[in-house]
């Protein structure tokens, strides 16, 4: 059923895929330079691919072109990263700011989280996956996009932007537990660093990051 409705596509071209391709581009399109050795990162901060080539144009016109239906094949691709055999509690998207998500429609870190869980489960249904915890984080200061910003004025721009949400049931869920941060692209990690922090100081007794797409500069 679930191959019949939501049949592979490539990322780059829109090409039908076999069902046992491991990536969801194919062949013609598929980057030459995969950043595969970057996982675990030093800074705890996994990240496949580098960012380059179709992805990125996968992942621009998610953000920005509103194509929803490119979630799900880049969630696949999350799906099948070595992160999520280190059995993780929950799975924690990096969160717009409520502006910028009422502008776009959609918070695409959440929309690959989703789709990632989707498709680890349908894969690994004897395996734990982590619980989606979409609302455990709150971007409470909007900030100027990261893109725009010099290297060293990344982490100013983000320091005490993101807060656990206040609400008890939301605190009682991360204290304690592995928590594992998604998100679509990082270049200095400082975003995911913010975010790391936060939840550390709620009581998380560990927390990683998974990101699809890291610039090697």
């Amino acid at each position: 059923m679930w191959s019949s409705l939501f049949p592979p596509t490539c990322l780059g071209c829109g090409h039908l895929l076999r069902h046992d391709r491991p990536l969801a581009l194919c062949s013609a399109c598929e980057p030459e330079h995969l950043d595969l050795s970057r996982s675990p990162a030093p800074d705890g901060i996994a990240a496949p691919f580098a960012y380059q080539g179709p992805l990125v144009q996968a992942i621009v016109r998610l953000k920005f072109g509103g194509a929803l239906a490119l979630a799900g094949p880049l969630g696949r691709l999350l799906a099948n990263q070595a992160e999520f055999e280190r059995g993780w509690d929950l799975l924690v998207p990096v969160p717009l700011h409520w502006r910028r998500r009422l502008a776009r429609g959609f918070d695409q870190a959440e929309e690959l989280a989703r789709w990632t869980l989707r498709h680890r489960k349908r894969r690994r249904p004897s395996q734990r996956a982590p619980e989606l915890a979409a609302r455990a984080l709150r971007r409470i200061r909007s900030t100027a996009p990261q893109t725009e910003l010099a290297a060293d004025e990344r982490a100013t721009n983000v320091r005490g932007a993101f807060r656990v949400n206040p609400a008890a049931e939301i605190r009682t869920q991360i204290a304690g537990r592995r928590v594992l941060l998604l998100d679509d692209v990082t270049t200095t990690g400082s975003t995911l660093r913010a975010c790391m922090h936060a939840l550390a100081e709620a009581g998380a007794a560990e927390v990683g990051a998974l990101v699809l797409l890291r610039t090697l500069d």
